[in-house]
């Protein structure tokens, strides 16, 4: 259920941003701006920002419904077509409890008066919509044999939606007639008024530390607090010139700047101290609306709702700027609330209009200080456990790809809506943005014959995520292959790896390659055009320029696959079969007669010291080979033992740990010479 509500609340932001900024430039409290947007030649303004306040606030409890129903559904990994079920059977049980189309019917109880009342309805109706779903006399299965997919769903859910509602509706009217209260909205709020009232202080200090604790209890569940003590603050705390200290104006003035939990604070230590870090990247994105007391971005994204890391900064942030604000009134170091102010105020500002004094202003500031002393030790031990959970989550996707691999399955992770898939989308969103800002790069694993000379390398793509660290290469090829963005990755990849045969040519006189690997799937765009183009663009021979082909998974396209590879071919550059072993597609393609050079299958060399299968089949590759005037190379080459046995075998050429791991192109450039120089003295001797 943390999880539902987690990601209810974060589908709300955009939803919560329009509604108060809409609010904050409609009550912003400069004069001239006000007399501004009065105007008659510029009411519409304020006619706009208006309607848009009431669009989004005015039904802000409908919206919270909808976006937990379908956070429930999400977490449940449901169809997308039961998607809307969810939805429907939600909000007609809340719909039911507010009583619509009778005189204890409130139309503001639609907005965000019933926050509270709308997270449990839609909790406990997703629920047993979710268990009664599981019953088959309940889903009239045997009626809908033959039908489309859509109208199954909606008659297998006809008798669950008809009993939760009736549920809701007899609840209600239960309620009504041992309460006296309308909804479970009225009740909350009664009950909590009454709980106030037995507070007796005129200055308000005892009732203002409950309500500051009580709010923020509630905000850290998950539950709007300043909406569900909205009738508390109204009753209570409504702004007087009466002497008293402690009102809701004062709280949202000195407590819950920034928003609840005083996140200003949150914000200034990210923008301060953790700019090139991805929660700097996300202070910014907040920075304009947490100026107008909007926090969600940070609560949601950051998260700090819901997170055991931050409960003991949220609570005690806020209280200790109540008692710092409340003393600093008191003891007549700021003069007391004169104006009255909309909570969307900015900082600052907020403090100077509210008290009529720059020492409001001042008093913020101190309190936003003492905020940051709070949250900073909570910032770092955050960032820790972050970076160990998402590096836990990131080998579970891993390790569910790998099991695809293994199975030769294809891997349907971006249509999963549970926390694979969500994790997923993240970081296809966030490979697309890397690649544009070439946040991508290559290392380069040198390849070398039987006499130690240096033929060149395998250009090998990493990708360095800011949070979940080095990505397994396969998930980010599967990534810009079901993404949709594979060209663009490869695009980038040539480009990268021409330049680096350019740059090393500059450097060596030798001769050398680099290969770079290609999918079937990369055959099916215009990537022979693209890679002439980086050819002649940094003036590099197709010579030096191999291309291991890593996949034979399209048999039924062969004719555009071989009309592809004829042209590169024809271009000068060498073609390699990758992962090579004696399947029916590697002799295929080795027919063609287009491949120079295969590539043994790393599983044939891992276990070939003791598996003599593996030590007949390489024996095999390399006879064929020969007869076919075509060169085979071993990668995975881990030992002096696996070396030896490979060459007796015939195997001249080899790839792997025992003598380089991946390594920068400056690192390979100084292998080269290092390698090469002996057998370029002994020619020059000759």
């Amino acid at each position: 259920m943390i999880t539902v509500i987690k990601h209810g609340l974060s589908m709300m932001i955009p939803f919560i941003l329009v509604g108060g900024l809409s609010n904050a430039l409609l009550y912003l409290p400069i004069q001239s701006y006000q007399q501004f947007i009065c105007e008659s030649n510029f009411k519409w303004i304020s006619y706009l920002l208006s309607i848009m306040v009431q669009g989004t606030f005015g039904i802000f409890s409908i919206a919270t419904v909808v976006a937990l129903s379908l956070s429930y559904a999400m977490e449940k990994n449901e169809p997308y077509e039961l998607n809307g079920m969810y939805v429907m059977v939600a909000l007609g049980a809340f719909c039911t409890q507010l009583n619509i189309g009778t005189e204890r019917f409130n139309i503001n109880e639609l907005g965000v008066s019933s926050c509270f009342s709308a997270i449990v309805v839609t909790l406990v109706s997703c629920f047993l919509f979710h268990k009664l779903r599981k019953i088959r006399a309940f889903t009239l299965e045997e009626f809908t044999i033959g039908m489309e997919g859509i109208a199954v769903n909606a008659i297998q859910s006809m008798v669950p939606a008809l009993l939760i509602i009736f549920f809701f509706a007899v609840c209600n009217k239960v309620l009504v007639e041992l309460t006296g209260a309308a909804n479970i909205n009225q009740l909350l709020s009664y009950l909590l008024c009454q709980l106030f009232e037995d507070i007796q202080d005129e200055s308000g200090f005892f009732s203002g530390i409950l309500y500051t604790l009580l709010l923020h209890m509630l905000w850290y569940l998950g539950f709007h607090g300043s909406n569900i003590l909205e009738p508390v603050a109204l009753s209570k705390f409504q702004f007087t010139d009466n002497g008293q200290i402690f009102s809701k104006d004062f709280f949202d003035v000195f407590v819950v700047m920034g928003g609840c939990g005083t996140t200003i604070c949150v914000l200034l230590l990210l923008l301060i101290f953790y700019r090139s870090h991805r929660m700097g990247n996300l202070a910014k994105v907040a920075s304009f609306t947490v100026v107008f007391n909007i926090n969600e971005v940070l609560n949601f994204g950051i998260p700090i709702i819901l997170n055991p890391v931050f409960v003991i900064p949220f609570m005690v942030t806020p209280m200790v700027s109540f008692v710092v604000s409340y003393g600093a009134v008191y003891f007549g170091l700021v003069p007391n609330m004169a104006n009255k102010i909309d909570w969307t105020t900015p900082i600052l500002l907020s403090g100077y209009v509210a008290t009529g004094s720059i020492r409001g202003s001042i008093l913020q500031m101190v309190c936003i200080v003492l905020g940051m002393l709070i949250y900073a030790p909570f910032i770092r031990i955050h960032i820790r456990m972050e970076e160990r959970r998402a590096k836990v989550q990131l080998r579970e996707v891993i390790s569910q790809l790998q099991a695809c691999e293994e199975r030769r399955e294809n891997p349907r992770f971006l249509t999963r809506t549970d926390k694979v898939g969500l994790m997923c989308k993240v970081l296809l969103k966030d490979l697309k943005n890397d690649i544009e800002n070439e946040e991508i790069y290559l290392l380069y694993q040198p390849q070398v014959d039987n006499e130690g000379k240096c033929i060149g390398a395998e250009a090998l793509l990493r990708w360095e995520h800011p949070l979940y660290g080095f990505i397994y290469p396969p998930l980010i090829v599967y990534l810009a292959k079901e993404g949709d963005i594979l060209p663009k990755l490869e695009k980038k990849i040539f480009e990268m790896a021409v330049k680096a045969i350019n740059q090393t040519a500059k450097q060596y006189n030798g001769e050398f390659k680099i290969s770079v690997n290609i999918t079937a799937k990369s055959l099916l765009w215009d990537i022979d055009d693209c890679i002439q183009e980086f050819e002649e663009k940094y003036e590099v021979s197709p010579k030096k320029l191999w291309i291991e082909i890593t996949e034979q998974d399209m048999i039924s396209k062969a004719d555009v696959i071989i009309n592809k590879i004829n042209k590169l071919k024809s271009m000068g550059h060498t073609l390699i079969i990758d992962d090579f072993g004696m399947g029916y597609t590697s002799l295929l393609y080795l027919q063609s007669n287009f491949f120079n050079i295969v590539k043994l299958d790393g599983s044939l060399i891992r276990d070939i010291l003791t598996n003599t299968t593996n030590q007949k089949i390489v024996a095999s590759i390399v006879e064929l080979g020969e007869k076919l005037n075509v060169k085979v190379i071993a990668e995975y080459v881990e030992t002096k033992e696996q070396c030896q046995l490979l060459e007796e075998l015939g195997c001249n050429l080899y790839q792997g740990y025992f003598f380089s791991k991946p390594i920068s192109l400056e690192d390979f450039i100084k292998e080269l010479k290092r390698r090469n120089e002996p057998f370029v003295v002994s020619n020059t001797q000759n």
